[in-house]
Protein backbone atom coordinates (compact mmCIF):
# COMPACT_ATOMS: atom_id res chain seq x y z
CA UNK A 1 0.00 0.00 0.00
CA UNK A 2 1.24 3.63 -0.93
CA UNK A 3 -1.60 5.66 -0.39
CA UNK A 4 -3.40 6.59 2.50
CA UNK A 5 -6.88 4.47 2.95
CA UNK A 6 -5.88 1.78 0.67
CA UNK A 7 -4.45 -1.37 2.51
CA UNK A 8 -2.64 -2.69 -0.86
CA UNK A 9 -3.27 -2.78 -4.52
CA UNK A 10 -3.03 -5.27 -7.75
CA UNK A 11 -1.30 -4.19 -10.61
CA UNK A 12 -2.54 -6.31 -14.46
CA UNK A 13 -0.10 -6.68 -17.13
CA UNK A 14 0.15 -8.32 -20.87
CA UNK A 15 2.65 -9.61 -21.68
CA UNK A 16 3.73 -9.26 -26.00
CA UNK A 17 3.01 -12.92 -26.35
CA UNK A 18 -0.67 -12.16 -25.87
CA UNK A 19 -1.16 -8.83 -27.48
CA UNK A 20 -2.56 -7.93 -30.87
CA UNK A 21 -0.33 -8.03 -33.31
CA UNK A 22 -0.41 -4.45 -34.52
CA UNK A 23 0.06 -2.83 -31.11
CA UNK A 24 3.60 -1.61 -30.87
CA UNK A 25 4.96 0.38 -27.98
CA UNK A 26 5.42 4.11 -28.44
CA UNK A 27 8.98 5.59 -28.87
CA UNK A 28 10.06 6.01 -25.22
CA UNK A 29 12.80 5.70 -22.40
CA UNK A 30 14.28 2.65 -20.91
CA UNK A 31 15.55 1.38 -17.48
CA UNK A 32 18.55 -0.95 -18.02
CA UNK A 33 16.12 -4.11 -16.43
CA UNK A 34 13.61 -3.22 -18.73
CA UNK A 35 16.29 -4.65 -21.38
CA UNK A 36 16.96 -7.60 -19.69
CA UNK A 37 13.42 -9.11 -20.91
CA UNK A 38 12.86 -10.87 -23.05
CA UNK A 39 9.87 -9.49 -23.82
CA UNK A 40 7.68 -6.45 -23.74
CA UNK A 41 4.69 -5.40 -21.54
CA UNK A 42 1.78 -3.28 -21.14
CA UNK A 43 0.26 -2.58 -17.72
CA UNK A 44 -3.52 -2.04 -18.05
CA UNK A 45 -5.08 -0.89 -14.67
CA UNK A 46 -4.26 -1.13 -10.73
CA UNK A 47 -6.82 -2.01 -8.29
CA UNK A 48 -6.66 -0.98 -4.91
CA UNK A 49 -8.07 -2.33 -2.28
CA UNK A 50 -9.76 -1.67 1.39
CA UNK A 51 -9.01 -3.20 4.61
CA UNK A 52 -11.49 -5.88 4.32
CA UNK A 53 -10.74 -7.37 0.76
CA UNK A 54 -13.19 -5.31 -1.67
CA UNK A 55 -12.05 -3.26 -4.44
CA UNK A 56 -12.23 0.32 -3.81
CA UNK A 57 -10.50 1.91 -6.95
CA UNK A 58 -9.18 1.69 -10.74
CA UNK A 59 -6.19 3.36 -12.05
CA UNK A 60 -3.41 3.90 -13.86
CA UNK A 61 0.08 5.29 -13.74
CA UNK A 62 3.11 6.11 -15.59
CA UNK A 63 5.35 3.85 -17.19
CA UNK A 64 8.65 4.12 -14.32
CA UNK A 65 5.86 3.25 -11.62
CA UNK A 66 6.03 -0.54 -13.46
CA UNK A 67 8.83 -0.46 -16.16
CA UNK A 68 6.46 -1.25 -18.63
CA UNK A 69 6.52 -0.18 -22.02
CA UNK A 70 3.97 2.27 -22.82
CA UNK A 71 1.45 1.54 -25.43
CA UNK A 72 -1.14 4.12 -26.40
CA UNK A 73 -4.88 3.89 -25.11
CA UNK A 74 -6.44 2.76 -28.09
CA UNK A 75 -3.79 0.10 -28.21
CA UNK A 76 -4.17 -1.01 -24.65
CA UNK A 77 -8.08 -1.34 -25.06
CA UNK A 78 -7.29 -3.50 -27.74
CA UNK A 79 -5.56 -5.70 -25.15
CA UNK A 80 -7.68 -5.49 -22.89
CA UNK A 81 -9.92 -8.45 -24.31
CA UNK A 82 -6.88 -10.80 -24.18
CA UNK A 83 -6.38 -10.29 -20.42
CA UNK A 84 -7.73 -14.19 -19.41
CA UNK A 85 -5.92 -15.49 -16.22
CA UNK A 86 -7.09 -18.91 -16.08
CA UNK A 87 -4.21 -20.37 -14.10
CA UNK A 88 -4.55 -22.14 -11.37
CA UNK A 89 -1.41 -21.23 -9.92
CA UNK A 90 -1.53 -19.47 -7.43
CA UNK A 91 -4.68 -19.08 -7.13
CA UNK A 92 -7.72 -19.74 -9.77
CA UNK A 93 -10.51 -18.22 -7.75
CA UNK A 94 -8.38 -15.13 -7.80
CA UNK A 95 -7.48 -15.09 -11.39
CA UNK A 96 -10.78 -15.69 -12.45
CA UNK A 97 -12.04 -12.43 -10.35
CA UNK A 98 -9.01 -10.45 -11.55
CA UNK A 99 -10.55 -11.24 -15.09
CA UNK A 100 -14.24 -10.63 -14.30
CA UNK A 101 -12.89 -7.23 -12.67
CA UNK A 102 -11.43 -6.26 -15.92
CA UNK A 103 -14.52 -7.03 -17.94
CA UNK A 104 -16.80 -5.87 -15.19
CA UNK A 105 -15.07 -2.93 -15.72
CA UNK A 106 -14.50 -2.35 -19.09
CA UNK A 107 -15.68 0.93 -20.02
CA UNK A 108 -14.60 2.66 -17.15
CA UNK A 109 -11.14 1.01 -17.78
CA UNK A 110 -11.13 2.32 -21.45
CA UNK A 111 -12.09 5.81 -19.97
CA UNK A 112 -8.91 5.39 -17.30
CA UNK A 113 -6.94 4.64 -20.24
CA UNK A 114 -7.60 7.33 -22.43
CA UNK A 115 -7.86 9.61 -19.71
CA UNK A 116 -4.08 8.73 -18.91
CA UNK A 117 -2.71 9.53 -22.19
CA UNK A 118 -4.28 13.20 -21.69
CA UNK A 119 -2.73 13.35 -18.52
CA UNK A 120 0.69 12.43 -20.09
CA UNK A 121 -0.09 14.87 -22.72
CA UNK A 122 -0.98 17.92 -20.08
CA UNK A 123 2.21 17.19 -18.24
CA UNK A 124 4.79 16.92 -21.23
CA UNK A 125 2.99 20.01 -22.51
CA UNK A 126 3.54 21.38 -19.05
CA UNK A 127 7.22 20.01 -18.58
CA UNK A 128 8.89 20.20 -22.05
CA UNK A 129 12.16 19.51 -20.86
CA UNK A 130 11.78 16.36 -18.74
CA UNK A 131 11.17 13.21 -20.15
CA UNK A 132 7.48 12.45 -18.88
CA UNK A 133 7.75 8.82 -18.75
CA UNK A 134 10.29 8.97 -16.19
CA UNK A 135 8.96 12.22 -14.51
CA UNK A 136 9.20 11.10 -10.75
CA UNK A 137 6.42 14.29 -10.45
CA UNK A 138 3.82 12.40 -12.27
CA UNK A 139 2.82 9.19 -10.64
CA UNK A 140 -1.11 8.20 -10.83
CA UNK A 141 -1.93 9.54 -14.54
CA UNK A 142 -5.84 8.72 -13.41
CA UNK A 143 -7.79 7.08 -11.19
CA UNK A 144 -11.92 6.47 -10.36
CA UNK A 145 -13.58 4.94 -7.11
CA UNK A 146 -15.65 1.72 -7.75
CA UNK A 147 -17.91 -0.28 -6.40
CA UNK A 148 -18.96 -4.25 -7.43
CA UNK A 149 -22.37 -3.73 -6.23
CA UNK A 150 -23.28 -0.73 -7.99
CA UNK A 151 -21.59 -2.14 -11.17
CA UNK A 152 -23.23 -5.46 -11.01
CA UNK A 153 -26.81 -3.59 -10.58
CA UNK A 154 -26.52 -1.44 -12.99
CA UNK A 155 -25.22 -4.22 -15.64
CA UNK A 156 -28.79 -5.73 -13.92
CA UNK A 157 -30.76 -2.50 -15.13
CA UNK A 158 -29.22 -2.44 -18.12
CA UNK A 159 -30.15 -5.95 -18.85
CA UNK A 160 -33.85 -5.82 -17.79
CA UNK A 161 -34.10 -2.40 -20.71
CA UNK A 162 -32.84 -4.11 -22.81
Amino acid sequence: AHREGEHGHFHTFLREKGMPEDCRPVPQSEADFMKERDDKLSHLIAISMNQVGFPTRLFTTNRWITADNWYQADDVIKMLDRFDMDLAYPSLPVNIWFTAMLQLFRSDIEALLKARDQAVRDWQAKHPDETVYEDRGLEITSTQDISVEKQIKGVQRALKAA
